[in-house]
């Protein structure tokens, strides 16, 4: 027989996935205001992200890893190549492909983009003891596996029908 959560606890937890959904929103807001400084949306910075950290990345495997049509992979691409943040170049081991590769050259201005982000993060987590770092970091990093893996099990057709008409 198992036994049923506290009241705190199912309290906690409500409070978690609130502040969750709540961060994961602002961050998205944030991430908004920044690609807009460069031209770009926030799909378009999540990609200069992977090509910044993705080694030998092609428009397939982007594509892959967004879950984006070609078509829309090809859309990205072009924009952060017209914004200065990626080329494509020809893959010295196979000619066929084609590997996209950040060129570097935005890196100062993503930086400082992104400086005030880092600062007050930094600032919020040297509050914390190890012990608790452990545990946030932890925690961080399963809910990011879970993400990923639910990105990746979603159905790829979009709803037709909006929810409240079902």
């Amino acid at each position: 027989m198992s036994t049923r959560p506290s009241r705190r606890r199912t309290q906690l937890m409500a409070a978690i996935e609130d502040a969750v959904r709540d961060n994961g929103g602002r961050g998205q807001l944030l991430h908004q205001a920044i690609a807009e400084r460069f031209g770009l949306n926030p799909t378009d910075m999540k990609c200069v992200d992977l090509a910044r950290s993705e080694e030998r990345l092609t428009a397939g495997r982007l594509a892959e890893i967004t879950g984006m049509s070609t078509s829309a992979t090809t859309a990205v691409l072009d924009r952060m190549e017209k914004a200065g943040f990626i080329e494509r170049v020809r893959d010295p081991h196979d000619r066929r492909k084609v590997i996209v590769v950040s060129t570097g050259r935005r890196e100062q201005e993503l930086a400082a983009a992104f400086a005030p982000l880092k600062d007050v993060m930094t600032a919020v987590l040297e509050s914390y003891d190890d012990e608790q770092l452990e545990l946030i970091a932890g925690f961080v990093g399963r809910v990011n596996d879970l993400l990923r893996d639910l990105t990746h099990q979603l159905p790829g057709a979009p709803l037709t029908t909006p929810p409240a008409a079902r």
